[in-house]
């Protein structure tokens, strides 16, 4: 037999056995077939384009859900009188009436007789509003006066469902594989947005936002996560770097959309919005499984198959990416020790073949069999802890990295869907404070892509949360303090830091979104990413009381955003730059175990050469 004969497809396990992940490097997989051919740029582009639609229902309720001006609705004081605290409604006339002046306000009616007030009460016979009811939902069900924070509750719904799912859903993902998780989500969250148009009452609208916040985590974690996988290490920022100009480029066309439709019902703008996933039912047939995935698995039969299918749509030969897929089977063959179960040609590691072929099996050989099965069983075991939700526990770096990377995206989230929520208020007109708040993120996706690679993650995440924090800060004092009052220009000055602190917010933010996969490794990188993303919905959940709070405190939103964003350059200085670093695949690829190591036994010679042995390897008994 020759010694050099590859692997085969079928030779990767024995029949029935459980695969076991194998350390490859699949950057060089990922480099041999060309980081950006034709395969890499629709699968780039199928897993991208969700951003829209992700960014369309995320924030639409800041238009479908806005507070038009109210008042109560009139009264025919002919027909009615008041007393002990109520109105009578009656079917006779009282000349008493005509003396009587009502003046009707937001939540309340005042009746008074010449200079004397004799009665306040709510809205008894509802609102009248400044455009047609149909036109919000807010209107709609009069969810305004003592029902004023409902709408904002609508979005909180949406941000729970947003945790359940990035806790939920991409944790199967990590079990089941990234693909089977995104296109049951993508398609899911299309269906709940269409039955949200048809929504009866706001209750039905609660629980179809609860819907779509999971399974729009599901779609866009998973499509994140696919999307880091699908490059190798030294273009790794570029989704980030594309993501950051596609989210704000959606949320201008759900602006447009919502301003060019603001003549429609809510129900009906909806639906166009809705319309924007419909291609997510053709999914199951285009988007491919991650190779990273399928490799830490040890799905080798279907790694192959795809880095068939990949090398060929790329133009490649597909005979030199397998020998790259394999070059490190062979490195493990020559290894000293090495813990992994790989069969060679249907012999275990380290097997003899000319030994083996002729049956001569001896003592050593024996030997060497049981320190394998040991060492089996022992990597089995560490897989399933791997995979076991308790490693954020017991692993003291990844619980660290856990917990400043959950406070960072709590903060973040908070603060970038908080502002853009006020956004409108920035200006007189609503769908210009609008746009403001969103097309100062283009700037920031620009100077993401020239800073993410030039100076590293942790600088990048240092810089921008300082320059937010400080921002805000100074648009709530100039806002508030009366000695600002008489500066010129005063309004124009609050407008630019403001913007300015939004740059800040939305340039962290979006450097999380590449950063907070690489503190993790292969095996529970979904996981990690979704124990962050549930923090971020924390934080979602909060966001959209602040137009709430803004009415009554307008000062305080802005503090709470500044302050949160100034705490996170202390916390970076505790994570590690992963610039030019390759993603890990396992734990121990962090270099750090989970509980103390066990005393040191004499090392088992596992990888051996294919060559014969000779007795003196191990040692023979005398």
């Amino acid at each position: 037999m020759n010694q050099n004969t590859a692997l085969t497809q079928n030779q990767c396990c024995f029949p029935g056995e459980t695969k076991l992940a194998v350390p490859k490097t699949m950057d060089q997989v990922m480099r041999s077939l060309g980081w950006m051919g034709c395969y890499q740029k629709v699968q780039f582009i199928l897993l991208m384009i969700p951003v829209f639609d992700i960014s369309f229902h995320a924030l639409s309720f800041i238009f479908l859900g806005r507070i038009f001006d109210h008042k109560c609705a009139e009264i025919d004081i002919s027909n009615s009188s008041f007393g002990g605290g109520q109105w009578m409604f009656k079917t006779s006339s009282d000349d008493m009436n005509s003396s009587l002046v009502v003046t009707y306000g937001k939540c309340s009616v005042t009746v008074t007789n010449q200079s004397d007030k004799l009665f306040s009460s709510k809205c008894v016979n509802g609102y009248e509003y400044s455009e047609p009811r149909d036109r919000s939902f807010v209107s709609e069900w009069d969810l305004v006066c003592e029902k004023g924070a409902l709408p904002e509750v609508s979005q909180t719904f949406m941000a729970i469902g947003m945790m359940i799912g990035s806790g939920f859903m991409v944790t199967l993902a990590d079990r089941y594989g990234r693909k089977p998780v995104y296109v049951f989500c993508h398609v899911m969250y299309f269906i709940t947005a269409v039955a949200t148009a048809f929504a009866p009452t706001y209750t039905s609208l609660l629980g179809f936002r609860l819907a779509l916040g999971i399974f729009q985590q599901g779609t866009g974690i998973t499509s994140a996560i696919m999307l880091v996988e699908l490059l190798p290490t030294e273009k790794r920022a570029f989704p980030s770097q594309v993501g950051c100009m596609v989210w704000p480029s959606g949320l201008l066309l759900l602006g447009l959309i919502c301003y060019l439709c603001q003549e429609m019902s809510w129900k009906n703008i909806e639906l166009i919005l809705s319309a924007f996933s419909c291609y997510s039912l053709l999914q199951l047939w285009l988007v491919e499984e991650s190779l990273r995935w399928l490799d830490v698995h040890g799905k080798t039969q279907q790694t192959e198959r795809l880095i068939k299918k990949a090398a060929k749509r790329n133009g490649v030969d597909a005979t030199t990416v397998f020998r790259v897929y394999r070059e490190d089977t062979e490195k493990l063959l020559s290894s000293p020790r090495v813990l992994t179960k790989f069969p060679v040609n249907g012999l275990e590691n380290g097997e003899d073949i000319h030994q083996v072929a002729s049956g001569e099996q001896n003592h050593e050989d024996r030997l060497h069999m049981d320190g394998i099965e040991h060492d089996k069983e022992k990597e089995s075991t560490k897989q399933r802890n791997e995979l076991s939700f308790s490693i954020f526990l017991k692993n003291k770096r990844i619980l660290t990295r856990t917990a400043i990377s959950c406070f960072m995206w709590f903060s973040d989230s908070m603060a970038y869907y908080g502002l853009l929520i006020i956004s409108p208020s920035l200006t007189h007109d609503f769908y210009l404070g609008f746009a403001l708040g969103v097309i100062v993120e283009l700037p920031a996706g620009l100077a993401l892509i020239f800073l993410i690679n030039r100076i590293g993650r942790r600088r990048c995440l240092f810089l921008s949360h300082l320059i937010g924090g400080i921002s805000l800060a100074t648009a709530v004092l100039l806002s508030n303090i009366p000695a600002a009052a008489g500066l010129p220009g005063l309004q124009s000055i609050i407008l630019t830091v403001s913007l300015l602190g939004k740059f800040g917010i939305s340039l962290g933010f979006g450097t999380l979104f590449l950063y907070t996969p690489e503190l993790f490794p292969t095996t529970i990188r979904s996981t990690g990413f979704g124990i962050s993303s549930v923090a971020a919905r924390i934080g979602g959940m909060i966001a959209p009381h602040s137009r709430t709070l803004q009415r009554h405190l307008p000062w305080l939103p802005g503090t709470i955003f500044a302050a949160l964003a100034l705490v996170i350059p202390v916390l970076v200085r505790w994570l590690p730059e992963t610039h030019g670093q390759e993603l890990p695949q396992t734990v121990s690829d962090m270099g750090v175990e989970t509980r103390p190591a066990p005393p040191q036994r004499t090392p088992i010679v596992l990888g051996l050469s294919i060559k014969k042995r000779e007795d003196t390897d191990l040692g023979t008994p005398t």
